[in-house]
């Protein structure tokens, strides 16, 4: 893992517009890309984790929105409606150009993805973490449970609490993953949003077949 990319690098930088947007559909792919690599440990899909059913999104909850924060790095990530209370990671690219994960011998981590926003920026915050591996349930094994309207808390360097409500849950084929949708708005007046994202739907003995996605904006902040 390295770290934070140079500041032409990132969404919502300084920096010509349509190079923003160009940016940001090719970072979208990426994250596509390590959907698809998320490991699972062979939990059959009658005994898998939780997830709604592929289709549209599901549910929604709309309320104000608190104003953007300034930069600073995510420590942990928690949902404490359906148990998670992760610490966060780096996440920059592989080798392959695909965003990388957090690693399997490690289940209780997630990961941050240094080339968008942190989460509470103006832009798209990307978390990503595995439903399970090798080793059994991981840190996102519970996130098909989460309600729209639910809780989201990420804890900063600078000491701030980002909090932030699930507007939707959305579960897409990871053959036709909607990037722009999940990546970001396509551009910044949208305020701060963060997306968590993992595997879920049916299980074929090696793979997920699908992508489990929470959108949430941020809704407050406390010391």
């Amino acid at each position: 893992m390295s770290g934070d990319p140079a500041p032409a690098a990132g969404p919502g930088r300084a920096g010509p517009p349509g190079r923003r947007r160009t940016l940001k559909v090719v970072l979208a792919v990426a994250v596509v890309l390590a959907g698809f690599r998320l490991l699972s440990s062979g939990v059959s899909a009658l005994t898998g984790p939780p997830s709604p059913s592929r289709g549209a999104l599901f549910g929604s909850w709309s309320g104000p929105s608190a104003p953007p924060l300034a930069r600073s790095v995510p420590l942990r990530v928690k949902v404490p409606s359906v148990g998670i209370d992760a610490p966060l990671i780096r996440l920059g690219l592989d080798a392959d150009g695909a965003v990388a994960v957090p690693p399997t011998s490690v289940p209780t981590e997630a990961g941050w993805f240094i080339g968008n926003p942190t989460p509470g920026e103006r832009g798209a915050a990307v978390i990503v973490g595995h439903v399970d591996t090798e080793y059994g349930r991981a840190v996102f094994y519970p996130l098909g449970n989460v309600q729209p309207g639910a809780l989201v808390v990420v804890d900063r360097a600078d000491k701030k609490h980002a909090q932030f409500r699930v507007n939707s849950v959305e579960v897409v084929d990871k053959g036709r993953f909607p990037a722009q949708r999940v990546y970001g708005s396509g551009d910044d007046s949208d305020g701060a949003q963060l997306r968590l994202i993992t595997c879920g739907g049916a299980f074929d003995g090696k793979h997920y077949a699908d992508n489990l996605v929470v959108y949430a904006q941020l809704v407050g902040v406390s010391d």
